[in-house]
């Protein structure tokens, strides 16, 4: 879920395509027993993601194995950081990534993709310390800041006031000077002023957003949310996090498509219906020390909650993710010949599959 892992994603992917197998945390295609599975097997799907408290919730509560016994159909998950270079390297056949990454990842690895689903949309936030007299980045102009990658959040940020403030919000040869830092230190160094301000994920500065030692910028509102304002009204906004399948795999497995995506939808029940006690669980997923710094996590997502409401895509939500392109395209982002990803919308099981 929390897809810090991007710095040098899109540089990485090639080399991580080599050896990837020793890469993840579990070294086993399950996450723990051990089994294995070729591609294409009946029944199996194959599935590399990053530690996440929904899906580790699925997993100690049981529900996860109940679905796959009455199916007949398997997850063999490994959790691992490096999900893209175990993608990459045709050890799994779905990923999460965001939905503007695919088309770099398919160039990359020549591995044509489709994407299927839906679950976080973008959640990066602008922060400055609390006495700074800077409102917009057009006013950071110059200044230092931080952030844990020159892509995914970074990226969308710089196109969005590319075109709202004409500002060249980039890495090289950019109106700023980018720090790359771990993403538990991007706050903290703005704080002590060693940077002027951040690209921060909200459960990354817990410590100064509850303390107020930072302030965040444009309302407090996250790419995502400044998308859906400038962009595509309606929109809950670009996703960081959607279900990616090799268009092979996909192709053939409908069957496994739908099960994959009906175990998430139980998932975000789950979290709509369990969401402190989820928290409460897994706080390091959402890099809470204490009870105050879960208390403040769940109040920042009551308010700009990075949750979608239902990880099937509809047409609605296409046409407004889609947009997210142009807007690349326009503002340097991507290449105007680069290719835009697919979209395959994927209804639930038939009842009683």
């Amino acid at each position: 879920m929390l897809r810090r892992i991007k710095t040098a994603v899109l540089l990485a992917l090639v080399v991580g395509a080599v050896g990837v197998a020793g890469c993840s945390e579990d070294n086993s295609a399950d996450g723990g027993g051990g089994q294995s599975a070729s591609s294409g097997e009946e029944g199996v799907i194959r599935f590399t993601f990053a530690p996440d408290p929904v899906w580790r919730w699925l997993k100690d509560q049981g529900i996860k194995d109940e679905m796959e016994q009455k199916s007949k159909i398997k997850i063999l998950d490994s959790s691992t950081w490096d999900e893209f270079g175990i993608y990459a390297g045709g050890h799994a056949d779905v990923v999460s990534i965001a939905s503007w990454e695919v088309p770099v990842l398919e160039e990359q690895t020549n591995v044509k993709s489709v994407i299927f689903g839906k679950y976080n949309i973008a959640r990066a936030v602008i922060a400055v310390k609390k006495d700074s007299p800077y409102q917009t980045l057009s006013d950071l102009k110059g200044k230092k800041i931080t952030t844990f990658t020159t892509v995914s959040d970074a990226l969308l940020w710089g196109a969005l006031v590319k075109k709202s403030e004409n500002v060249n919000f980039k890495a090289k040869g950019g109106d700023y000077e980018f720090v790359l830092t771990d993403v538990q230190n991007m706050a903290s160094l703005v704080n002590k002023g060693d940077a002027d301000a951040c690209i921060c994920l909200p459960d990354f500065a817990i410590k100064e957003f509850k303390s107020g030692d930072l302030r965040p910028l444009y309302d407090g509102k996250s790419d995502a949310e400044v998308f859906q304002d400038q962009i595509a009204q309606g929109h809950p906004g670009p996703a960081i996090n959607t279900f990616v399948a090799r268009e092979d795999w996909f192709k053939d497995h409908q069957k496994e498509a739908q099960f994959f995506l009906s175990v998430w939808e139980r998932g975000i029940k789950e979290w709509q219906e369990h969401k402190d006690e989820i928290i409460a669980a897994y706080p390091q997923d959402f890099a809470a020390a204490n009870k105050s710094d879960e208390d403040w996590i769940s109040g920042w997502l009551d308010d700009h909650n990075w949750f979608v409401d239902s990880v099937y895509l509809d047409q609605q939500w296409i046409d407004g993710e889609r947009k997210v392109f142009p807007l690349l395209k326009e503002t340097g982002g991507m290449k105007q010949d680069q290719k835009e990803p697919t979209f395959e919308a994927l209804g639930p099981p038939a009842s009683g599959s």
